[in-house]
């Protein structure tokens, strides 16, 4: 899922410290938001050729994570010549993009998006971001324009400073109710914009096993504070680290790391199915986690 927002593209806690090799998901002992938390949307990396192809045919990680699809219309599997395929969760899923993806990102490139069920809640989080975004702040409404006529799919905001970097991009999202209403029919059913709602129908076509629930995360210094404070205004719970910080929703956390060498270290799933030993995944590896978990370090 990708934004284009006027000239700047998008794909689409305590003080204790926290250990970076340590779990990076929900802490229950965690202090409430003043506001209700964002949840986790949906990520995208972009990988190198050899990963890519392994993402896109593994057999043994579509038995962990589902079948992979090639996106709208009809989540069909991704063509030999797909630039990016995607695994659908329960309520997040994960994107991966190949190294000459349409969009030109680069490789080691992440997006994040993050968001509400409620667009009650998302506007409030609009409020919050324009109060600490200013003059650097972006809305954009989001339409499927492959149907005619075009459907209203979702509604976006960002701070453009960590929305358009080479390395990192960070946009919130709420899907709209007449998206839900084309894609199952029912258009005369009440509302839906929740993302387990949005994300059911693939449960019956062999998707639906897992979720994103932790990301370890390095950027650059001069994104770090910007970051972490936009993330506060969307409701997660900072913690310090000696390195960085993590920052906490009600199901999800993103450890994030200063440097100048910004990188993905880690995505963190929970899943159904066990993960005996490690799987090799072109130039990274999915390994077995805490108990219901596991890891992917690219």
């Amino acid at each position: 899922m990708r934004i284009v927002p006027l000239a700047v593209s998008l794909i689409a806690l305590a003080t204790a410290p926290v250990a970076r090799a340590g779990a990076v998901g929900p802490d229950p002992g965690a202090s409430e938001p003043a506001t209700q938390a964002a949840a986790l949307n949906h990520v995208y990396v972009v990988v190198d050729a050899e990963t890519f192809a392994v993402f896109r045919d593994s057999a043994e990680l579509a038995k962990l994570l589902g079948r992979t699809d090639g996106g709208l219309p009809d989540y069909a599997p991704p063509t030999p010549g797909a630039d990016r395929v995607f695994f659908r969760g329960r309520r997040t899923y994960l994107e991966i993009f190949a190294p000459d993806n349409r969009f030109g990102e680069p490789v080691g490139k992440v997006g994040l998006a993050i968001g509400h069920d409620d667009p009650a809640a998302f506007e409030a989080l609009d409020a919050a971001w324009r109060a600490t975004c200013r003059e650097e702040f972006t809305r954009t409404p989001v339409s499927y324009r492959r149907a005619e006529p075009p459907v209203p799919w979702y509604d976006a905001v960002q701070c453009d400073e960590t929305a358009a970097g080479d390395h990192l991009s960070v946009w919130a999202m709420v899907y709209l109710p007449q998206f839900h209403a084309w894609q199952t029919g029912d258009v005369a059913g009440a509302p839906r914009t929740a993302r387990a709602e949005i994300l059911a129908p693939r449960a019956a076509q062999g998707q639906g096993r897992f979720d994103i629930i932790g990301l370890s995360l390095d950027v650059t210094p001069e994104i770090f504070d910007r970051l972490a404070e936009q993330l506060t205004q969307a409701g997660l719970i900072r913690q310090d680290t000696t390195d960085g910080a993590v920052l906490r929703g009600s199901d999800w956390a993103l450890e994030l790391g200063r440097s100048d060498q910004p990188q993905l270290r880690a995505i963190d799933f929970s899943t159904g199915s066990a993960l005996a030993e490690p799987l090799t995944l072109g130039g990274g590896r999915l390994l077995p986690h805490v108990v219901g978990q596991m890891r992917w370090a690219p």
